[in-house]
């Protein structure tokens, strides 16, 4: 008997001296996930950081016609239109404004309208009832979700009357030549010519297409051929940037005479003035 409990006294050491390293490895797997997830949270916290939210532009304290077309911009992303379709309501606002004063209409309710209107003239047309919410309450954003009474109906009339108003003061010509088209294939055309290891080619041609979709806050836009416009896009983007390129030499031809023949210097300079002219009227706005 003494010998049978002495061995079963030494398989119980046994066996607690072989559960004991699995219940440091589940210890030590824990502290590792612990570690992770704290190594998690700080670069979650170093991101929030690095990135702060842009604060949202409060309309209703605002009446410039700049600010209108980043509402008009503003509701088109929220709606899921395309960006040849915001652009184009853009333009039918810029038109409508070179007829009447700023001050006779509401510029808030003209910009709903010319964004309706796009969406038909452009064939990706929204539910009047969608535009009627999304720029109501891009307009009041704390207000309460909008009922079908009466300042529904009163909403909803005033941007079927702008639409049928902005219709008559674009004499029902809804056609514009927009500077995309031009650009486009300028670029496809230029990407050889700056091409680069490092990317720095896509960061000039990205910097352009931002200088293009800026300038269409700037009613200077209706005065300018499109493909000067895309031309002074990318110039201005190389002179940003500084990035240059072996093939070009502005001593001997300008590279954009290549593209455009009647494009002269002082045209194109005039057009980048106009492109930065239009982030002082962002700074005047505010």
């Amino acid at each position: 008997m003494g010998k049978k409990t002495q061995k079963m006294k030494t398989i119980t050491k046994i066996k607690t001296k072989s559960h004991k390293p699995k219940v440091k490895s589940h210890k030590k797997n824990k502290s590792l996930s612990k570690s992770k997830r704290r190594s998690k949270q700080r670069s979650e916290s170093q991101d929030t950081l690095q990135k702060p939210e842009a604060p949202l532009t409060d309309y209703s304290t605002h009446k410039s016609n700049y600010i209108a077309v980043r509402f008009i911009f503003e509701c088109g992303i929220k709606l899921g239109l395309r960006h040849i379709t915001i652009c184009s309501a853009a333009v039918y606002f810029h038109k409508f404004y070179k007829h009447v004063d700023n001050i006779a209409y509401d510029n808030y309710s003209i910009a709903s309208a010319a964004l309706y209107l796009a969406s038909k003239v452009q064939d990706e047309t929204i539910k009047l009832r969608d535009l009627i919410n999304v720029c109501y309450h891009t307009l009041y954003r704390d207000a309460a979700p909008l009922q079908l009474a009466e300042e529904y109906w009163n909403f909803r009339d005033s941007i079927v009357h702008a639409e049928m108003l902005t219709m008559r003061f674009l004499q029902f010509d809804t056609t514009f030549d927009h500077p995309h088209n031009y650009f486009l294939h300028y670029i496809q055309s230029l990407r050889p010519v700056f091409y680069s290891k490092h990317g720095k080619d896509i960061i000039l041609f990205k910097k352009a297409y931002d200088f293009l979709h800026d300038f269409y806050h700037n009613s200077d836009i209706l005065q300018y051929r499109p493909q000067h416009i895309a031309i002074a896009c990318i110039e201005l983007a190389i002179n940003v940037y500084g990035i240059p390129s072996q093939i070009i030499d502005y001593d001997q031809q300008p590279w954009y005479q290549a593209l455009v023949e009647d494009l002269d210097k002082d045209t194109l300079w005039n057009i980048m003035a106009a492109i930065m002219d239009t982030y002082n009227l962002e700074i005047t706005s505010d």
